[in-house]
């Protein structure tokens, strides 16, 4: 029997769309089992953010118990409370980290530019003779210090136990910040004893003498800025009671 070729047409669009049927199927059954398994994943992902948002509601109703508690006792110690804080806050003023305001005194210190000038045609000119060192300033500070000031800074470089005023080269260097001439040296404290301290000290009178352009002024009120830089302590710890760190 001869078979005709709409026939075999036939038969080759039924296996095709057949096994195309079959494809599909799979890949439906494949995506429901996808679907299917992507669903269970949210929901468990639901579930514990679920749980997790009730563990924190907990813990919310907690610290605000925690706080009112706190807030309760802060009220009933509300004096010993100030006293700490005026406490601390003497503390950071004593100790540099805190900007303070108040009545004292203003140094400044230039290089001898005029004598300098006039001395170069000597033949034993030495322009080391002419400029403001790092001794200068740390003399000065010291005698300011000696004499009860209770806060120092140098162009604005607050002065702290931690502080070292050194040269390098031709530049001087206050707790690690370069600085350039004129030195202003301001300090808070009794503007009359800080003013006879420094003028009838040892440091301002001999650069007076050497005709440095040096001033020395009373201020009714200054502010002086906070120390910024560390106070990590690498080495220090605290002495062991009733005998010496060994």
């Amino acid at each position: 029997m001869k078979i005709k070729k709409w026939q075999l047409y036939i038969t080759g669009v039924c296996i095709i769309s057949g096994a195309l049927l079959a494809w599909q199927y799979r890949i439906h059954t494949s995506n429901l089992a996808v679907s299917q398994s992507r669903n269970s994943a949210l929901a468990a992902v639901i579930q514990e953010l679920e749980a997790e948002t009730a563990r924190m509601e907990e813990q919310i109703v907690a610290f605000r118990g925690k706080l009112d508690k706190i807030q309760h006792s802060q009220v009933n110690g509300a004096d010993e409370v100030t006293a700490i804080q005026a406490e601390m806050q003497r503390l950071k003023n004593l100790s540099g980290l805190s900007e303070v305001t108040g009545p004292g005194i203003t140094v400044v210190l230039d290089d001898n530019r005029t004598g300098s000038q006039a001395a170069k045609s000597l033949p034993d000119y030495n322009a080391e003779n002419f400029i403001i060192h790092d001794k200068n300033v740390l003399y000065l500070v010291n005698e300011i210090k000696r004499a009860g000031a209770e806060a120092i800074a140098v162009n604005n470089q607050r002065i702290v136990t931690s502080s070292d005023i050194r040269c390098v080269g031709p530049v001087i260097f206050v707790n690690s910040t370069r600085m350039a001439p004129p030195y202003v040296i301001q300090a808070i404290g009794d503007p009359e004893t800080l003013e006879r301290a420094v003028a009838l000290g040892e440091e301002f009178p001999y650069l007076k003498y050497k005709d440095f352009p040096v001033k020395l002024v009373r201020e009714p009120a200054i502010t002086l800025p906070a120390y910024k830089g560390s106070l990590i302590q690498n080495y220090v710890k605290p002495a062991e009671e009733g005998g010496a760190v060994q």
